[in-house]
């Protein structure tokens, strides 16, 4: 009987550390300057990141782009990308907006375009305009 309650209790926990296996998050670090890779892969999302900032009304530019963390789910095979930027007026002109904007990123279906999975934005003073730009490229 304790053979099959162990056995038991292997396998659920197997099963379970398989699941989360499957889906990990990984952070980016926001009190260093961002690396070769970080750079580029902002690059290529700065057209998703226009259009999703004009689709929810924010008609500015941006600058100071971020990401924050990534989320891989390896079962629904798809990437959660959360970045943020500063959205500006003119010429790095007030009003000052912190956008942030978590992009789900498909695998085998990928089509080129990034769907928006959440955006809020809020107005942002000159302090912390500073110190989110700190750290920036």
């Amino acid at each position: 009987m304790k053979k099959i309650i162990i056995s038991l209790f292997l396998l659920t926990s197997l099963i379970i550390f398989s699941e989360y296996a499957q889906a990990g998050t990984e952070y980016t670090p926001q009190n260093q300057y961002p690396n070769i890779m970080e750079r580029a892969f902002l690059r290529e999302l700065g057209p998703s990141i226009l259009e999703a900032m004009f689709a929810n009304g924010d008609k500015q530019l941006f600058n100071s782009e971020r990401i924050e963390k990534i989320v891989s789910d390896e079962q629904d095979d798809h990437y959660e990308v959360t970045l943020r930027v500063i959205g500006y007026e003119g010429s790095f002109n007030p009003p000052y907006k912190l956008i942030r904007i978590t992009f789900q990123i498909p695998g085998v279906n990928y089509s080129g375009k990034n769907s928006v999975f959440s955006y809020s934005h809020r107005f942002i003073n000159l302090h912390e305009l500073r110190e989110l730009t700190k750290y920036s490229n």
